[in-house]
């Protein structure tokens, strides 16, 4: 039963994530990036704070053996999100979502390199198949800015939407392993509260490239897109102690499915056949290497099982 309320907490969680970035996409138009990443990280912390007193364990979100670690971690992560938002701004929001998928692929092969964790043949052969849908996306976008004019400002900005779409993508993945190295030292709430603290910071270095005072709606939607985080990281911590990790993993892929609805029904953004196909690829690849994992999982515990027989 647990497993279950595990699966309808995940869901809830990328629901509300698409409802943040709907928010956002919205937002980018007028308001800047670094005010965007502020809002977001601050007013979020609302939640977590409510979360906290409520289940009496507000101490779990200071207390914390590495503090330069959270800053370090930050930081990677401060740049990946105002990389993600700047790539929302430029980018029709179904082909910003299918490139970020890359990101757990991402994710395997950095483990393989820092983490020193055993990757065989069929994830790299998966990684370098999830790479080729990327490509896919990607291809009619380079060719445009390939054969379009200089002065084509609607073409420059969708390379530029691409390239940081690519850099978020490859820092949430830095920031993955970074958090799979804190949790065997730091608590759940101490990684989010100090993430969200140092982003905010990090965020306030803007202020020197202007930032704008908002109405009275601006500012509810700039309170709301953290608030809907706030409450959507808490959704997704609380799955997790409900249901085992390769359990829950496909259910990201459901932020496709959002982002193609929300694209179309808000953003009159169809997403183009490059975008359907690659995003297949990179999809089928990413569940390849959950399933893999999962599996991988389960005869590690089997056969701990059998020799303690």
């Amino acid at each position: 039963m647990s497993s279950f309320a595990g699966i309808g907490l995940k869901l809830f969680s990328t629901f509300l994530f698409a409802i943040m970035i709907a928010i956002i996409k919205i937002l980018s138009d007028e308001i800047p990036t670094g005010e965007i990443v502020f809002s977001r990280c601050f007013f979020a912390l609302v939640p977590l704070f409510v979360m906290s007193l409520f289940q009496g364990n507000l101490a779990d979100c200071v207390r914390t053996q590495h503090p330069w670690r959270h800053v370090f971690r930050s930081f990677v992560g401060a740049a990946a999100m105002f990389n993600w938002f700047l790539a929302l701004k430029y980018l029709p929001l179904p082909e910003a979502t299918a490139i970020s998928f890359a990101a757990p692929l991402l994710v395997v092969a950095l483990a393989a390199i820092f983490l020193g964790e055993t990757v065989r043949i069929y994830r790299w052969s998966a990684v370098a198949i999830g790479f080729v849908g990327v490509f896919v996306i990607l291809y009619p976008r380079l060719q445009e800015s390939l054969s379009s004019n200089a002065g084509a400002s609607q073409d420059e900005n969708a390379l530029f939407g691409v390239m940081a779409a690519m850099i978020a993508t490859f820092l949430m993945s830095v920031a993955s392993i970074l958090v799979r190295r804190m949790t065997k030292t730091e608590t759940n709430a101490s990684i989010i509260f100090y993430f969200f603290v140092a982003t905010s910071v990090f965020a306030l270095a803007s202020l020197h490239w202007g930032w704008v005072l908002p109405d009275l709606q601006t500012f509810a939607l700039l309170v709301l897109s953290g608030i809907f985080g706030g409450v959507a990281q808490i959704a997704m911590t609380q799955a997790f102690r409900l249901a085992e990790a390769s359990l829950l993993a496909p259910f990201d892929y459901f932020n496709m499915i959002w982002a193609l609805l929300i694209g179309i029904l808000f953003f009159d953004e169809f997403p183009s056949l490059a975008v359907m196909i690659g995003g297949a690829i990179v999809v089928s690849a990413g569940l390849f290497v959950i399933l893999r994992e999962r599996r991988l999982g389960q005869q590690k515990w089997s056969d701990r099982t059998l020799r303690s027989h």
